[in-house]
């Protein structure tokens, strides 16, 4: 068993192809075909299930053997970069996986400051809806993530990074009450309006179904929905008056700011939420990732 093998087999995986993996390598498919079959014969078990078509899927022992895998290469890059103490030195790739709110209106200020103390570490960022990033994270796709909610799962890690919370937005005048600036509009003045929804997936359209569930109340309940796969969608859509919807705070400020859309609290709901940095468990970083990782944990005064 060699670090070549290992390196084809985690690509495999993650790339979810052995053409992929043959590209990002530098090596012909059948040389990467060859390094998985030299790598199973080593251990006396299948790594993929071969009876799957077009995509390859890793068999019971093979998941189990990735984490391993990855424990090892994990080892060796770490060693490497503990050639190097500087920061300024500090060299690689930190990928990214983020949901849409934390990704958009969080990471990039994150990514700025960080960047001027280890300007040679470079980022491969991916905005996807939480679900994904979690499944990525699990998977070893991305060594550090951004999400809006937490799934319990023993091989991920949560760390709390900063509160968001929830608002009503609506079209400009929508609503002409001063009362509701004060006391948040009441949930049954707003089920009568067309509601704006991200797709599933979304940790904001999961927080919200979770809110209703609380008043006895589903999506169904509201006139009519319009469903979008792209909060900025949501938002350009509100301020043409589609609709209405319930968005980060964070995200629409900017919109409120300049008088394009209305902000309201919804009444008796507490809309506020926590925003995650999380990681594989039993991942070893390397020091490009630890460096970023206590950059977070400094920069926020969190406890780790």
């Amino acid at each position: 068993m060699d670090f070549d093998q290992l390196r084809a087999f985690i690509n495999v995986v993650s790339l979810k192809s052995f053409s992929g993996a043959a590209d990002k390598l530098y090596i012909s498919q059948p040389s990467v075909s060859m390094r998985i079959k030299t790598l199973e014969q080593e251990l006396g078990l299948a790594l993929f299930d071969r009876s799957k078509a077009r995509e390859p899927v890793l068999t019971e022992f093979g998941q189990l053997f990735l984490d391993y895998a990855q424990a090892v290469i994990n080892l060796e890059d770490e060693f490497k970069n503990k050639l190097s103490t500087r920061n300024e030195e500090a060299i690689g790739m930190i990928r990214v996986g983020a949901s849409t709110v934390p990704g958009t209106y969080l990471l990039p200020s994150i990514l700025a400051g960080f960047k001027k103390s280890c300007p040679a570490v470079e980022f491969k960022i991916n905005i996807l809806d939480t679900g994904a990033v979690l499944e990525g994270i699990q998977n070893y796709d991305y060594e550090l993530g951004f999400v809006g909610s937490r799934k319990e799962n023993g091989k991920i890690d949560y760390l709390p990074l900063v509160e968001d919370e929830l608002v009503l937005c609506t079209p400009r005048g929508l609503f002409n009450n001063d009362a509701y600036k004060e006391s948040g509009i009441p949930l049954d003045n707003i089920l009568s309006g067309n509601l704006l929804m991200r797709e599933q997936g979304s940790a904001t359209r999961q927080f919200w179904e979770k809110l209703l569930a609380e008043k006895e109340l589903h999506l169904d309940d509201f006139f009519s929905i319009t469903y979008f796969n792209s909060l900025e969608g949501i938002k350009q859509a509100v301020m043409a008056g589609l609709g209405i919807s319930v968005l980060s705070k964070m995200s629409v400020a900017d919109a409120a700011d300049i008088g394009r859309i209305d902000l309201y609290r919804i009444r008796d709901m507490d809309m506020r939420r926590l925003l995650y940095l999380v990681c594989h468990r039993r991942r070893v970083h390397s020091l490009a990732v630890r460096l970023f990782r206590d950059y977070i944990v400094d920069q926020y005064g969190l406890e780790d």
